[in-house]
């Protein structure tokens, strides 16, 4: 009743007492603006009409903390790691309509206390959040420090030469000058990364190594930011693999409500090599959790596409380490022989060039004009296929042919409606057993049967399918793709949504047999070079466009790209002009 006087739906009433139970009256008449950053979707209108009505005035350093707070969340949910200190105090006097001395006052009250630090990049100051601000300085600093380790790497040889040589006659292969040297300096570099797209021959980059380290008795991990990357790591080296966080060893910490890692610098990783396969896809947080766990000595080599898109969380790192040139980066140029014979290769490199693909083969154009015409033809190319074969990608959420859209025709076509299936409605979505389903944000503590154990945690871009739908409990069971099973009570089923159709963002780190791509007009914002790459290079043996040409290679021309504010590189390059 108390948060209903106060303007709540159901909704966050059932979301909140979820959450804090009783203690959310406390909580909310203490300061109301702890609700943003619990449900940041709320957004900060609505938190700040409760706190009119429970007497707070439009001066008060809880609001004005709680619209800088705000401020600078909107900066990190872009992908940017902090906001530049004018640009940020005119955008929150805008929508506090306040005074800009007011909110100056604010944030350096806010940095004495730690809760965000003003710095000098360029020679303007920057506002971030303290996490990020220290995340940024550790990972420079570790970096630096793994490059060049006091006591130096653990040998593989002293004939790097012949060790390359052995590996392609054990392995039956043969290196191009591209790959030997990109072998060659990983094995004599304490950091390096290796970037290059489909066909350069990455995965062969990896083997050899893998080959090398385990020949001479080194201890190795191998992982990658997502499950379903990881997989196939394992299935084209052989080797184990497995998710940074499994790596790092994440656990929920119930006293401190954060995510944590056994792996750490007080524990740090037992091994004498770390390889990270999708390197793109690594944010600023993860990496620094990486970094914290890799004693010195340890080699670290990064894999990456470094033009494809960047990282959904904030940060923008495997380019800051590439910018920089403070580490050794191969890039591989060469597409090679089998992968020359496919189309999706050659066009994702000439997309890359800002040319136009060419069509035919296992890159096809079905043509189509209206939106509502694409739609259909969609749905009709899809249904040839098996689920598990197809995706469709689409740059946006809205509209026709946005993936929310999408996904109700999709739902029709893949598992429609039946007596025999049972289905929960959960505001405008039916969630049915049967459906293909992902994860839209991490959660912590959501418990997951594996086996006989149950561990926390499912990962915003996890892909899984609905199992059970239990009615009277109002729950959903779904099974992921490394065999969790996890269970959504009612209040949880905001966490995941319809995936026969997802975003081009959200498929980073997957492969998929076909997928098939949408293309009409789009906000230049999204129809981007890198943003058609990205959804081409998920392709493994068939990409069908459909739509206009003429859009595509409007997209494909279209190089601008949202550049995100990241200190990272410039701190790198400080380091450099150190020494």
């Amino acid at each position: 009743m108390f948060l209903r006087n106060l303007g709540f739906t159901n909704y966050y009433i059932i979301k909140i007492f979820d959450l804090v139970g009783d203690a959310a009256i406390g909580l909310t008449e203490d300061n109301p603006y702890w609700l943003l950053e619990e449900f940041p979707r709320m957004g900060f209108e609505k938190v700040d009409q409760v706190a009119r009505k429970l007497g707070i005035g439009p001066d008060d350093n809880y609001r004005l903390e709680a619209a800088v707070a705000y401020g600078l969340r909107a900066y990190s949910a872009e992908g940017h790691v902090y906001a530049p200190l004018d640009e940020l105090c005119l955008k929150v006097t805008e929508f506090l309509d306040s005074s800009t001395d007011l909110v100056r006052d604010v944030l350096e009250d806010m940095a004495y206390s730690g809760s965000v630090q003003i710095a000098n990049l360029a020679g303007s100051p920057v506002v971030y959040f303290y996490g990020y601000y220290k995340a940024e300085c550790a990972i420079a600093g570790k970096l630096a420090a793994l490059a060049d380790p006091a006591e130096g790497l653990a040998p593989v040889g002293a004939d790097i030469d012949a060790l390359i040589r052995k590996c392609q006659t054990d392995r039956c292969v043969e290196l191009s000058e591209e790959q030997t040297a990109a072998v060659k300096n990983s094995l004599r570099s304490g950091v390096s990364i290796i970037t290059g797209g489909p066909g350069t021959g990455k995965t062969t980059v990896i083997n050899a190594l893998l080959n090398i380290f385990e020949g001479n008795g080194h201890r190795i991990a191998v992982a990658a930011p997502t499950g379903r990357a990881a997989k196939r790591v394992m299935e084209t080296s052989g080797r184990f693999a497995c998710t940074v966080h499994r790596l790092l060893e994440y656990y929920y910490d119930e006293e401190t409500g954060y995510m944590c890692f056994g792996r750490n610098a007080a524990e740090p990783l037992d091994v004498n090599a770390v390889i990270i396969d999708e390197a793109s896809m690594l944010d600023l947080m993860l990496m620094e959790a990486l970094c914290d766990a890799i004693k010195p000595g340890t080699r670290l080599i990064l894999v990456g596409d470094a033009d494809q898109l960047p990282s959904v969380g904030a940060g923008n790192v495997l380019a800051d380490l590439i910018d920089s040139e403070y580490f050794f980066t191969a890039h591989l140029t060469e597409i090679h022989r089998q992968s020359a014979e496919s189309r999706i290769v050659t066009n994702a490199h000439r997309i890359n060039h800002g040319d136009e693909p060419s069509y035919g083969g296992d890159f096809m154009l079905v043509p189509g004009d209206k939106q509502q015409e694409i739609l259909e033809k969609i749905a009709s190319i899809a249904a040839r296929h098996q689920l598990s074969d197809v995706q469709v990608l689409t740059p946006t959420k809205k509209g026709i042919l946005g993936s929310v859209n999408l996904n109700e025709r999709l739902q029709q076509v893949f598992n429609p409606s039946s007596p025999e299936k049972s289905q929960l409605e959960f505001g405008s979505k039916v969630f049915r057993v049967g459906d293909r389903v992902m994860q839209i944000k991490n959660n912590y503590r959501l418990e997951c049967r594996v086996g006989g154990e149950t561990v926390k945690g499912v990962f915003n871009g996890e892909i899984g399918i609905i199992k059970g739908v239990d009615k009277e409990m109002r729950s959903v069971t779904v099974l992921y793709d490394d065999e969790r099973w996890a269970e959504y009570p009612y209040v949880q089923l905001d966490e995941i949504e319809l995936a026969y159709a997802v975003t081009v963002h959200k498929s980073q780190g997957s492969e998929f047999p076909v997928v098939i791509l949408p293309m009409t007009w789009f906000p230049p914002v999204l129809a981007t070079r890198s943003l058609l790459y990205t959804a081409v290079t998920r392709g493994k043996k068939q990409v069908i466009i459909v739509g206009r040409s003429d859009y595509l290679a409007a997209m494909a021309q279209n190089n601008q790209s949202r550049s995100r504010n990241s200190g990272l590189k410039d701190r790198l390059t400080g380091l450099y002009q150190m020494f």
